[in-house]
Order: C-alpha cells, then sequence, then structure tokens
C-alpha cells in the first residue's frame, strides 16, 4: 500500500511566499483589499439573492394581478371587450391588444418566444396568479418593454408593459455605487498606504547606503511614530559608528607620530655606527621590520579613513592594476569589458585591489585581471598560477597577521594583513571577497562591489 507523504513544512512555506506579496506596500494593501473584496461579495449574494429575488416577486405579483383582472373580465364580458381594454389601457398603463382566434402556442413559436430566459421568479409568480397558459417575452421591442400572452376564450390577450413594471431598475445604479464607491476608497487606501510606506524605503535606503560607505547624512523623520524612532534610532547608530571611526583614525594617527620619532631616531644613530658589525647589521634589519610593521598596521587599523566617495572607473584602475603586476614581473592578461563607474573611495579601493595583484605576484608568473557585471554586484576577478590555498583554509588567510606557510612560500615576505586590508576595503564598501580555484590553476580572488 502506498503512502503519500504530507508536504513539509519548507513546502508550505514557499507556497506561502508565492501567494503573499513581497513588499510591505503590498502586503498593506492586500490588507485592505481582502475585507472589502469580501464584503462586496456578501453584500452582492444578500442584493442577488434576498432583495432582488423580493422586490421582483412584489413587482411581478401586482403585474401578474394586473393581467389576470384584465384575463378574467374580458372572458366574462365578451361583448364590452374593447371598452373594458381602453379602460385597462387608461387605469394601468399596459398596451393591451386581443387577438381573435389565435392559437398560444402557434403565436409564440411564430414570434420565437424563449420561455427559457424568464427568471424562475417571475415565471412562478404569473402560474400562481393567472392559473392558464401563458407566455412571458422579455425582449419584445427595442425600447426597454417585455410582452405576455395569456390564452383567453376565443383568443390571445397581449399585454405590453414597461421592463421597470416587473424588474428592479436599481441593480445597475447598486453596481456603480458600489464599484464606484469602492474604487474611491481603494484610491484613498493606496495613497495613505504610499505615504506610509516612503519612509520606510528611504530609511532602507539610508542604511543600505550607509553600509556601502556612501554616507548621506542623517535620516529626515516622517512617517508614523514607530518609523520616526526607528529613523532616530539609525541616526544615533550612525553617530555613533562615525564617532568611533573618527576616534581610532586620530588615536591612530597620534599613534604613528609616537612610534615613528623613536624609530627615526634609532635608525639616525644606527647610521652613524660602524657598518661592518654584524649585530649593528642585525638591529638595522629589525628596525626597518618594526618601521615596516607599523606602517602596515596602521593602514589596515585606518582602513579607509575619511576619504569621500567618487565615481571610480573600475576598467580604467584595472588598467594600472595590470601595469602594476607587469612591473613586478609577471605575465598579464586584462580581459576586455564595458567601462563600469561606481562611487568608490578611490585610494582606498586602490589599495584593496593593489594587495590582491601584489599577492597574485608573489606567488604566481601569469596574471589574469576580469570585470563581470552582475544585476546587483560587479565581480573583479584576479587569477594567478600560482600553488593556491586549500578550500579549508581560504577563510582563515582573511585574520590579521596570519601566513599560510603549507601553501604560501616564507620567502616572499609580508606580514599577514594584506588580504585583511582589502576586505576591510571591502566590507567597508558594502561587498566582499571571496577565494576559490582559478582557472590558470592557482588561486582567484573575487571583489564583489554593489551596483
Amino acid at each position: 500500500m502506498a503512502v503519500t507523504a504530507a508536504p513539509s513544512a519548507s513546502a508550505e512555506r514557499r507556497v506561502r511566499r508565492g501567494v503573499m506579496p513581497r513588499s510591505l506596500f503590498g502586503r498593506s494593501l492586500l490588507i485592505v483589499l481582502l475585507p472589502l473584496i469580501i464584503l462586496q461579495l456578501i453584500v452582492a449574494y444578500i442584493f442577488y439573492v434576498r432583495h432582488w429575488d423580493t422586490v421582483t416577486r412584489w413587482l411581478a405579483l401586482g403585474l401578474a394581478g394586473e393581467t389576470a383582472l384584465i384575463a378574467d373580465m374580458i372572458e366574462q364580458r365578451p361583448q364590452e371587450r374593447e371598452s373594458f381594454l381602453q379602460l385597462a389601457r387608461e387605469r394601468t398603463s399596459l398596451a393591451l391588444s386581443f387577438e381573435p382566434g389565435a392559437d398560444l402556442d402557434a403565436a409564440a413559436k411564430v414570434a420565437g418566444i424563449d420561455d427559457d430566459t424568464v427568471p424562475d421568479t417571475i415565471r412562478e409568480v404569473f402560474a400562481e396568479k393567472l392559473k392558464r397558459p401563458f407566455r412571458i417575452e422579455l425582449r419584445a421591442d427595442q425600447d426597454d418593454r417585455f410582452a405576455v400572452w395569456v390564452a383567453a376564450d376565443g383568443g390571445i390577450l397581449r399585454v405590453l408593459a414597461e421592463k421597470k413594471r416587473l424588474t428592479s431598475t436599481t441593480t445597475t445604479l447598486f453596481m456603480l455605487w458600489m464599484v464606484g464607491a469602492s474604487a474611491v476608497l481603494l484610491l484613498v487606501a493606496i495613497y495613505f498606504l504610499g505615504r506610509q510606506v516612503r519612509p520606510i524605503r528611504r530609511l532602507a535606503e539610508a542604511a543600505d547606503s550607509f553600509g556601502k560607505g556612501r554616507d548621506i547624512g542623517d535620516f529626515r523623520l516622517e512617517g508614523a511614530t514607530e518609523i520616526r524612532r526607528a529613523g532616530h534610532a539609525f541616526n544615533l547608530m550612525r553617530q555613533r559608528i562615525l564617532r568611533f571611526m573618527h576616534q581610532r583614525t586620530d588615536m591612530l594617527a597620534a599613534v604613528s607620530h609616537d612610534l615613528r620619532t623613536p624609530l627615526t631616531r634609532m635608525k639616525l644613530e644606527l647610521a652613524m655606527m660602524p657598518k661592518d658589525d654584524p649585530a649593528i647589521a642585525d638591529l638595522t634589519s629589525d628596525v626597518e621590520e618594526m618601521q615596516r610593521l607599523v606602517d602596515v598596521y596602521l593602514s589596515f587599523v585606518r582602513g579607509e579613513g575619511r576619504e569621500p566617495p567618487e565615481l571610480v572607473d573600475l576598467q580604467a584602475v584595472l588598467g594600472e592594476m595590470a601595469e602594476r603586476a607587469a612591473r613586478g614581473g609577471a605575465e598579464v592578461v586584462l580581459e576586455p569589458g564595458p567601462p563600469v563607474r561606481l562611487p568608490l573611495r578611490p585610494l582606498a579601493i586602490r589599495s584593496c585591489l593593489a594587495n590582491l595583484v601584489d599577492n597574485a605576484v608573489r606567488h604566481g608568473r601569469r596574471i589574469g585581471l576580469g570585470l563581470a557585471l552582475g544585476t546587483h554586484y560587479v565581480t573583479v576577478h584576479v587569477d594567478d598560477d600560482g600553488p593556491g590555498i586549500p578550500a579549508d583554509q581560504r577563510d582563515k588567510v582573511f585574520q590579521a597577521f596570519t601566513r599560510l606557510d603549507p601553501a604560501r612560500r616564507r620567502s616572499t615576505g609580508g606580514v599577514g594583513l594584506g588580504l585583511t586590508i582589502a576586505r576591510d576595503v571591502a566590507l567597508g564598501h558594502g561587498g566582499d571577497i571571496d577565494m576559490s580555484r582559478s582557472p590558470l590553476g592557482g588561486l582567484r580572488a573575487s571583489l564583489r562591489l554593489p551596483r
């Protein structure tokens, strides 16, 4: 016996995501639309099933009673038929005529009367009142009238009346008012929902821009109280982050000055000592290593500093990086691509790509540079044919002062901050750096930047 598995919770969530709108505006509009549509369906059902049926029944009862009375009177007094019909025309506003010797079925066949088009309510009321054969023609004329054919002794009584005597004329008016009022309410809801959602969109754009390193200033508080509170919290967070970044830069500028002064003095004193002393040479090498370590460390901690974003042509920057790699002795292949201009910090992005290119030059002989356009991101690829990095250690290389000796030769130098600085710059622009296997056989470093 086959057992059918119940749908998983993830499948149900996917179905709900496919039905529910993704935006807040769409979901809010759905909250307004659903009750409105349900209310219209309920009102339409009540109107058509209850009100329309009741009104139509009462109208049909009146007309059917008048028709039955006229038919009975012309049968009881055939000699006064014409005078009675004339009197009935004046009093009831009905167009009455009598066709002597006519047969109802034959006349209905010739006229093409179709009883199937007559609502059951009307047919039942006329059958209850007339108690004789009849036919109803709802499309008798082109001037919005209908006809009732009634079998009588000696012929057929034809009753012609306006349709408003039989059916309610408020149906169209009711539908127009209901649909029109709903459309007006919907437009009002869309207008006010748009005004409520607009500050949320602006807050999301401000947070996204700030996360990409594009500071656009404080968020202007507007909208509902909750949105104002969220905007105020964003402004406080932005100010704290900027204050922290500025304090860090200022503090490290002072540290740089304090460290460079004694190191410079030590270098001058060592320069005046004998050059042939091995101890002096080793000490000089240590001082130079300390100087280089301090410079690299300060560059890492300072990050992007206070450099303002500018529109940068990435293809031009890649051309500069290709020349840099060529000067380093590598064979460079720069893939052609479309011009791409992004709001970036020029010095920071050049420092990021320089670190990636220098890392590739140190460990490979062939270098590939390329640029790929995506829907939301621009990706810069830096390939080399070096030894590469094992997949399980690629995240580790971004940690400060980390060197993977099994994958990179110690003779290449470096203090383990190049990739850390590069990723710090990428994250500051709202992007990231990924490592993968290069088509050249070595390592591919992919710098992803938001468009």
